[in-house]
Parts: C-alpha cells; sequence; structure tokens
C-alpha cells in the first residue's frame, strides 16, 4: 500500500546544484551563481508538465475523462 505525501510541493535547492557541479567554489561565489540562476530558470515547463502528469493519471488510474 503507497503512503502519500502531505507536501506535494517541488523544490529545488539551486545552491545544492552549484556546490555539486562545482565543490571548489566559494560560499559567495555559489549565492552569485545561485542567484543569477534564481532569476534566470523558467517553471512554465515544470507547470506544464505537472498538468500533463495529472491529466494522464486521472484519466488512466482515476478512469475519469480528460478536461481537454
Amino acid at each position: 500500500m503507497a503512503v502519500f505525501i502531505d507536501d506535494s510541493t517541488v523544490g529545488l535547492k539551486i545552491s545544492g546544484v552549484v556546490t555539486e557541479l562545482h565543490p571548489e567554489l566559494n560560499k559567495e561565489q555559489i549565492k552569485e551563481i545561485a542567484h543569477h540562476v534564481y532569476h534566470k530558470i523558467n517553471m512554465i515547463p515544470v507547470y506544464e508538465q505537472a498538468k500533463q502528469l495529472i491529466e494522464e493519471y486521472v484519466k488512466d488510474k482515476l478512469d475519469y475523462g480528460s478536461k481537454d
């Protein structure tokens, strides 16, 4: 039986990705890069992907018709 999550928020710790890719950088450089990426990242594809996956799940698993 599946254990469902209470918080369905999707998050990404950008500074963690920077550190993973470039562990040689100092804290100030990591903050600078993370700030830049934060303001440039496009979340629309994630939103659209979530909508598509929701519709697929509802149609396939819950046997409801699509809203489209």
